[in-house]
């Protein structure tokens, strides 16, 4: 059986200020850098066949803490959601109706990404993955919550909440 985990990025500084990250490039902080290297031991075991990062810095240093000197493939498919004029700002400040329902896939901040657009390139990217390994593949995806979120959705991945916290991960499994 073929796995994939993904794993959420280390704390950001907009994360710690409440921000919506989205598309901004932004590192992670020295927290979260120390954050990340603790989550070692849990993968110390792991075998990973390949690891793969969206294009965002925070993606690709997260996984260098965990696992330093190692290569890591971009993947433009996992690249966070563009939130359009969310981007940056507070979430505090948002209209928090609107906020639910962009959790669940049915409202797109203005000049944001569909959601029909994400799920497409999240579920052709996938598939594309999932094809280019044998049968007793592991993979680790570093991305961020909205991908995480779509696919929980996508795939009916059952979790205590939709939404990621930093460094939370979760196991796909395709047959």
């Amino acid at each position: 059986m073929k796995q994939i985990i993904f794993l959420r990025h280390a704390e950001t500084n907009l994360n710690k200020e409440g921000r919506f990250c989205g598309a901004i490039d932004t590192d992670i902080t020295e927290e979260g850098r120390r954050q990340a290297e603790k989550m070692r031991e849990t993968f110390k075991e792991y075998h990973f066949d390949a690891m793969y990062c969206s294009p965002l810095k925070r993606t690709k240093q997260t996984l260098e803490a965990i696992f330093p000197n190692q290569k890591f493939i971009k993947e433009d498919g996992f690249t966070e959601i563009s939130l359009g004029d969310w981007e940056g700002v507070k979430k505090a400040i948002v209209d928090q109706a609107l906020r639910k329902d962009f959790q669940k896939g049915k409202y797109t901040p203005p000049h944001g990404e569909k959601h029909e657009d994400i799920e497409a390139r999240v579920k052709e990217t996938i598939e594309r993955i999932f094809a280019t390994y044998t049968d007793n593949s592991l993979i680790l995806v570093c991305t961020s919550n909205g991908i995480m979120r779509t696919i929980k959705r996508m795939y009916n991945i059952k979790t205590e909440n939709i939404m990621s916290e930093n460094l939370e991960y979760f196991t796909l499994e395709l047959f």
